[in-house]
């Protein structure tokens, strides 16, 4: 019998299996596409900040919050769909090996990557690595 810390047979697959997978985690992002949380979709939903009120800094301060968090909700759904993206791709790349997938979709991955990396915040100091947007703040939003 295979030691298990060696690998060996326990990291066996089967392409059927990756292949039923893949088109499970394909399912996934078309339904996220098409939900309500969506990009496009939490994107679309704004409030104005005449709609909290006028004349005093509470309305002001509650409407720039929620476009704070508004921000970060349609970044954290992108990051999401890009998490789904990047396990079918890498189903499909232990399917196929790294050189069976076309040029495009192993830019894909590496794009996907590099956009994980700019969200990675670190279990010790809890704060994004390198966040480029401007909705940032000590607050994590």
């Amino acid at each position: 019998m295979d030691n298990p810390s060696s690998g060996g047979g326990y990291l066996a697959k089967e392409a059927e299996t990756l292949t039923t997978f893949k088109g499970r985690i394909d399912e996934l992002l078309a339904k996220l596409e098409k939900s309500s949380a969506s990009p496009k979709a939490i994107g679309d939903r704004r409030i104005s900040q005449g709609a909290y009120g006028k004349g005093f800094d509470s309305a002001h301060d509650l409407a720039a919050l929620y476009d704070r968090v508004h921000g970060r909700l349609q970044e954290l759904s992108k990051v999401f769909g890009d998490q789904i993206e990047a396990t079918g791709l890498a189903a499909l790349i232990s399917d196929r090996g790294y050189d069976g997938v076309d040029a495009e979709q192993a830019a894909r991955m590496r794009a996907i990557q590099e956009s994980t990396q700019k969200h990675y915040r670190s279990p010790k100091s809890g704060a994004a690595q390198q966040h480029t947007g401007d909705v940032g703040g000590a607050d994590g939003f």
